[in-house]
């Protein structure tokens, strides 16, 4: 990896985090600029939902076949692979590469056996997560085929560089995608599949929805759909939830639960598809525009209307540090007086829609 190739792809993907772009368009620019440094045969970058790491959209190049369904599998349903994205946020360095990682027997990975080298058709791994602080927000992978050289441990460095840059701009993108009507009124978005997980029926307001995310219903499931789905079908008992950011910029929720007989055997899967609720994206938007914890509990207290002598008494500081965190909050959100603060995040979620 020649170092110029390196450090101009690395300032460009610190313009870009800057550059206002809507998701699609960002991870598009990006996975280019990550190849000009990194080259790859195919690639694929994903946003997460930060609360569980599961996958909620996604981009790729050069990626004809990324194995549908198959791919959720080994990465939640198999659950004992090697560098899964769920590992790899709770490491210290997020990226790995596989031939590494199996100590240079990848055939030791199911991941690999079954999808990256007989579906993918590559011979070598490069995957790594986006992570500003604590925060997962997104995950990658790069590709190259047997003629190719193997990834090294430079390039891993690299990327290991990049993992707040890219959270950066994939959080920026949820922030400025233009939050357009997209919700249907044509009854409830629910998804049924057999116990094998094939679709048997779909709503209207499902397809509908599911036409706004990456994927379809068919051959390629739609990346929120295949996450809760897979990981319904690794064996959880509780029903997997995940927040997903349509195209247009508004939230939903998808969520899987099983039907079973009287004997508890499970006979078919529902996925359901409900817009988003405050409640459950208004953290996220705070994360999301880089408010601190300590700011967005202020946010929190400020929306409940608490006053400032309030907020700085059950937070244990003065009025003025208070006053403080709300002139850092009001150039986060881009606002000038706590009035602003709640429709700035509110309107993500409901700019235009209808009631």
């Amino acid at each position: 990896m020649r170092e110029y190739r390196a450090e101009s792809a690395r300032a460009g993907l610190v313009s870009l985090a800057d550059a206002g772009l809507v998701l699609d368009e960002y991870m598009d620019e990006a996975l280019a600029l990550i190849r000009r440094a990194v080259p790859a045969d195919a690639a694929c970058i994903a946003t997460v939902d930060p609360a569980s790491v599961m996958l909620s959209a996604s981009h790729r190049h050069d990626l004809e076949n990324s194995g549908g369904q198959a791919f959720f599998f080994y990465e939640y349903a198999d659950g004992d692979d090697f560098a899964l994205f769920t590992d790899l946020a709770r490491r210290p360095f997020g990226v790995s590469i596989l031939h590494d990682e199996t100590r240079g027997d990848p055939s030791r990975s199911a991941r690999y056996r079954d999808l990256v080298h007989p579906v993918i058709g590559a011979e070598h791994e490069l995957r790594g997560i986006a992570r500003r602080g604590e925060v997962t927000w997104g995950a990658f992978a790069l590709y190259r085929g047997a003629e190719s050289p193997a990834f090294n441990a430079a390039e891993a460095e690299f990327m290991h560089r990049l993992e707040a840059t890219l959270a950066d701009g994939l959080r920026a993108g949820m922030v400025a995608a233009s939050a357009e009507a997209s919700r249907t009124a044509d009854g409830p978005a629910i998804l049924v599949f057999d116990a094998a997980g094939t679709l048997q029926y779909a709503t209207d307001a499902a397809r509908h929805r599911v036409g706004g995310f990456d994927g379809d219903l068919d051959a390629d499931l739609a990346t929120p759909v295949a996450a809760v789905l897979t990981r319904l079908q690794r064996g959880e008992e509780s029903a997997p939830r995940l927040r997903a950011q349509h195209r247009d910029g508004t939230w939903f929720v998808f969520q899987a639960a099983r039907f079973r007989d009287d004997a508890g055997h499970t006979l078919q899967y529902a996925v359901t598809i409900e817009p988003a609720t405050p409640p459950e994206i208004v953290p996220l938007m705070m994360m999301a525009h880089g408010l601190t914890v300590r700011e967005t509990r202020i946010v929190q207290a400020m929306m409940r209307g608490d006053s400032t002598q309030a907020i700085a008494q059950s937070l244990h500081l003065s009025p003025y540090t208070v006053q403080d965190h709300f002139k850092s909050i009001f150039a986060k959100l881009g606002v000038s007086s706590r009035r602003e603060v709640g429709s700035r995040l509110v309107s993500t979620l409901y700019a235009d829609a209808p009631s």
